[in-house]
Protein backbone atom coordinates (compact mmCIF):
# COMPACT_ATOMS: atom_id res chain seq x y z
CA UNK A 1 0.00 0.00 0.00
CA UNK A 2 1.16 3.48 -0.79
CA UNK A 3 1.89 5.83 2.05
CA UNK A 4 -0.52 8.72 2.57
CA UNK A 5 0.69 12.14 1.57
CA UNK A 6 1.35 14.62 4.35
CA UNK A 7 -1.43 17.19 4.81
CA UNK A 8 0.88 20.00 3.64
CA UNK A 9 1.51 18.20 0.34
CA UNK A 10 -2.21 17.63 -0.21
CA UNK A 11 -2.88 21.32 0.47
CA UNK A 12 -0.13 22.39 -1.94
CA UNK A 13 -1.42 20.09 -4.68
CA UNK A 14 -5.00 21.29 -4.24
CA UNK A 15 -3.85 24.92 -4.35
CA UNK A 16 -2.25 24.30 -7.76
CA UNK A 17 -5.63 23.70 -9.41
CA UNK A 18 -8.71 25.84 -9.84
CA UNK A 19 -11.86 23.78 -9.90
CA UNK A 20 -15.24 25.32 -10.50
CA UNK A 21 -18.43 25.26 -12.49
CA UNK A 22 -17.58 28.16 -14.80
CA UNK A 23 -14.68 29.15 -17.04
CA UNK A 24 -12.61 32.15 -16.06
CA UNK A 25 -10.27 34.33 -18.07
CA UNK A 26 -7.42 33.43 -15.72
CA UNK A 27 -7.82 29.74 -16.54
CA UNK A 28 -8.64 30.01 -20.21
CA UNK A 29 -7.36 32.77 -22.51
CA UNK A 30 -9.81 31.66 -25.21
CA UNK A 31 -12.67 32.44 -22.85
CA UNK A 32 -11.54 36.08 -22.65
CA UNK A 33 -11.52 36.33 -26.45
CA UNK A 34 -15.00 34.78 -26.61
CA UNK A 35 -16.37 37.23 -24.04
CA UNK A 36 -15.01 40.21 -25.97
CA UNK A 37 -16.38 38.80 -29.21
CA UNK A 38 -19.81 38.41 -27.61
CA UNK A 39 -19.71 42.06 -26.52
CA UNK A 40 -19.16 43.03 -30.16
CA UNK A 41 -21.85 40.62 -31.31
CA UNK A 42 -24.41 42.17 -28.95
CA UNK A 43 -23.37 45.65 -30.05
CA UNK A 44 -24.04 44.67 -33.67
CA UNK A 45 -27.51 43.32 -32.92
CA UNK A 46 -30.44 45.32 -34.34
CA UNK A 47 -31.67 46.05 -30.81
CA UNK A 48 -28.42 47.78 -29.82
CA UNK A 49 -27.03 48.91 -33.21
CA UNK A 50 -23.69 50.18 -31.85
CA UNK A 51 -20.99 49.50 -34.43
CA UNK A 52 -18.56 51.73 -32.52
CA UNK A 53 -18.39 49.21 -29.69
CA UNK A 54 -17.77 46.40 -32.17
CA UNK A 55 -14.98 48.43 -33.77
CA UNK A 56 -13.47 49.02 -30.32
CA UNK A 57 -13.58 45.29 -29.58
CA UNK A 58 -11.86 44.52 -32.90
CA UNK A 59 -9.06 46.89 -31.89
CA UNK A 60 -8.74 45.27 -28.48
CA UNK A 61 -8.73 41.74 -29.94
CA UNK A 62 -6.10 42.81 -32.48
CA UNK A 63 -3.88 44.31 -29.77
CA UNK A 64 -4.24 41.25 -27.54
CA UNK A 65 -3.26 38.86 -30.31
CA UNK A 66 -0.49 41.23 -31.39
CA UNK A 67 1.00 41.34 -27.88
CA UNK A 68 0.71 37.57 -27.65
CA UNK A 69 2.44 37.07 -31.02
CA UNK A 70 5.27 39.42 -30.11
CA UNK A 71 5.69 37.80 -26.69
CA UNK A 72 5.79 34.37 -28.30
CA UNK A 73 8.57 35.46 -30.66
CA UNK A 74 10.62 37.00 -27.84
CA UNK A 75 10.03 34.24 -25.30
CA UNK A 76 12.97 32.19 -24.17
CA UNK A 77 12.42 28.50 -24.85
CA UNK A 78 13.36 26.32 -21.90
CA UNK A 79 12.80 22.77 -20.86
CA UNK A 80 9.79 22.38 -18.57
CA UNK A 81 10.39 22.07 -14.84
CA UNK A 82 7.81 19.28 -14.70
CA UNK A 83 7.93 17.34 -17.98
CA UNK A 84 5.21 14.90 -16.91
CA UNK A 85 2.66 17.67 -16.35
CA UNK A 86 1.11 18.73 -19.64
CA UNK A 87 -1.35 21.38 -20.67
CA UNK A 88 -2.92 21.36 -24.13
CA UNK A 89 -1.35 23.98 -26.36
CA UNK A 90 -3.36 26.92 -27.59
CA UNK A 91 -4.30 26.46 -31.25
CA UNK A 92 -3.88 29.59 -33.35
CA UNK A 93 -6.88 28.96 -35.57
CA UNK A 94 -9.09 28.50 -32.50
CA UNK A 95 -7.87 31.76 -30.95
CA UNK A 96 -8.46 33.75 -34.13
CA UNK A 97 -11.85 32.16 -34.73
CA UNK A 98 -12.89 32.92 -31.14
CA UNK A 99 -11.78 36.53 -31.56
CA UNK A 100 -13.15 37.39 -35.00
CA UNK A 101 -15.55 34.85 -36.49
CA UNK A 102 -18.79 36.10 -34.90
CA UNK A 103 -17.86 39.72 -35.54
CA UNK A 104 -17.27 38.96 -39.22
CA UNK A 105 -20.61 37.16 -39.43
CA UNK A 106 -22.71 39.81 -37.69
CA UNK A 107 -20.82 42.84 -39.00
CA UNK A 108 -20.58 41.67 -42.62
CA UNK A 109 -23.15 44.20 -43.83
CA UNK A 110 -21.51 47.23 -42.15
CA UNK A 111 -18.58 48.67 -44.06
CA UNK A 112 -17.05 50.54 -41.11
CA UNK A 113 -16.94 47.37 -39.02
CA UNK A 114 -15.52 45.35 -41.89
CA UNK A 115 -12.87 47.96 -42.70
CA UNK A 116 -11.61 47.84 -39.12
CA UNK A 117 -11.72 44.04 -39.12
CA UNK A 118 -9.81 43.81 -42.40
CA UNK A 119 -7.19 46.29 -41.18
CA UNK A 120 -6.74 44.42 -37.90
CA UNK A 121 -6.47 41.03 -39.55
CA UNK A 122 -4.05 42.34 -42.19
CA UNK A 123 -1.85 43.68 -39.39
CA UNK A 124 -1.95 40.29 -37.66
CA UNK A 125 -0.79 38.54 -40.84
CA UNK A 126 2.61 40.16 -40.19
CA UNK A 127 3.00 39.47 -36.46
CA UNK A 128 4.02 36.44 -34.48
CA UNK A 129 4.75 32.88 -35.49
CA UNK A 130 3.75 31.58 -38.92
CA UNK A 131 0.84 29.58 -37.46
CA UNK A 132 -0.68 32.78 -36.05
CA UNK A 133 -0.13 34.64 -39.32
CA UNK A 134 -1.82 31.80 -41.22
CA UNK A 135 -4.78 31.90 -38.82
CA UNK A 136 -5.10 35.65 -39.40
CA UNK A 137 -5.04 35.12 -43.18
CA UNK A 138 -7.76 32.47 -42.87
CA UNK A 139 -10.01 34.77 -40.81
CA UNK A 140 -9.33 37.57 -43.29
CA UNK A 141 -10.58 35.39 -46.16
CA UNK A 142 -13.69 34.45 -44.17
CA UNK A 143 -14.40 38.10 -43.34
CA UNK A 144 -13.96 39.20 -46.95
CA UNK A 145 -16.23 36.45 -48.23
CA UNK A 146 -18.94 37.44 -45.77
CA UNK A 147 -18.59 41.13 -46.59
CA UNK A 148 -18.86 40.49 -50.33
CA UNK A 149 -22.05 38.52 -49.76
CA UNK A 150 -23.62 41.04 -47.36
CA UNK A 151 -22.54 44.61 -48.14
CA UNK A 152 -25.65 46.13 -49.69
CA UNK A 153 -24.00 49.13 -51.34
CA UNK A 154 -21.63 48.80 -54.29
CA UNK A 155 -19.65 51.83 -53.12
CA UNK A 156 -19.11 50.21 -49.73
CA UNK A 157 -17.84 47.04 -51.35
CA UNK A 158 -15.48 49.03 -53.58
CA UNK A 159 -14.23 50.93 -50.52
CA UNK A 160 -13.54 47.66 -48.73
CA UNK A 161 -11.85 46.15 -51.78
CA UNK A 162 -9.65 49.26 -52.09
CA UNK A 163 -8.43 48.66 -48.53
CA UNK A 164 -7.42 45.07 -49.18
CA UNK A 165 -3.91 43.95 -49.89
CA UNK A 166 -4.39 40.60 -51.68
CA UNK A 167 -1.46 39.09 -49.81
CA UNK A 168 -2.67 40.51 -46.50
CA UNK A 169 0.85 41.69 -45.88
CA UNK A 170 0.72 45.44 -46.38
CA UNK A 171 -1.11 48.27 -44.72
CA UNK A 172 -4.58 48.94 -46.17
CA UNK A 173 -4.64 51.77 -48.66
CA UNK A 174 -7.95 53.30 -47.49
CA UNK A 175 -7.09 55.84 -44.78
CA UNK A 176 -10.72 56.94 -44.18
CA UNK A 177 -11.83 53.87 -42.12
Amino acid sequence: EAAALPAEAVTAICAAFTIGTARTMDQDPRFGLVVLSEVAQRALSPAVNDPGTAIDVIGRQTRLLSFWGEAWQEAERTEPDYPRVRVPALVYHDLFEDAFNLIARDGAGQVDVMLRLVKGLQALTRIGPEGARAAARQQLLVALSRAKANLPDGDDLRRLQAAIDPAGAEEPRDKRG
